[in-house]
């Protein structure tokens, strides 16, 4: 199976891991920082999630990328208790959209920025169990 871990260009990687950190996400050691090509790996789950680079260190990997935060979008984290998420986090997030339902109305969406500017939004179905039935059944039929 593969995974989709975005890379985002930030100021300060560990600035930005402490921000996530405070949120309840985990940060894998991969040992001493490279000074000149900082990379930290912000876990959700136990699973990477976010990937968090210098914007110069990625530029001088991709000297084409536009000088802006490096993606544009909404970064989606899934949660099995909507609630208690949200009610951990918000004191620590600029809030972008309070919670609403989605548009296909399986669950809640709540959306703030990080220090970065990027989006972020966490999503909680309606029926976790089956949200996770979906997933599996999925990611089984692309590995076959």
């Amino acid at each position: 199976m593969m995974n989709i871990a975005p890379c985002l260009a930030v100021k300060d990687p560990l600035a930005t891991a402490a921000f996530y950190r405070k949120l309840g996400f985990g940060v894998l050691d991969t040992g001493p920082l490279n000074p000149e090509h900082p990379l930290l790996i912000i876990t959700h789950d136990g699973k990477p999630a976010l990937m968090v680079q210098t914007d110069t260190s990625l530029r001088e990997l991709l000297p084409t990328m536009q000088p802006t935060n490096g993606c544009s979008g909404i970064h989606y984290f899934t949660v099995a208790d909507f609630d208690a998420t949200i009610e951990r986090i918000r004191p620590h997030v600029e809030v972008v959209k309070d919670t609403v339902t989605n548009y296909d109305r399986t669950g809640r969406e709540f959306f703030f920025c990080d220090p970065d500017g990027y989006i972020l939004g966490i999503f909680g179905p309606d029926n976790i169990d089956d949200f996770r039935q979906q997933t599996e059944t999925a990611t089984a039929t692309e590995t076959t």
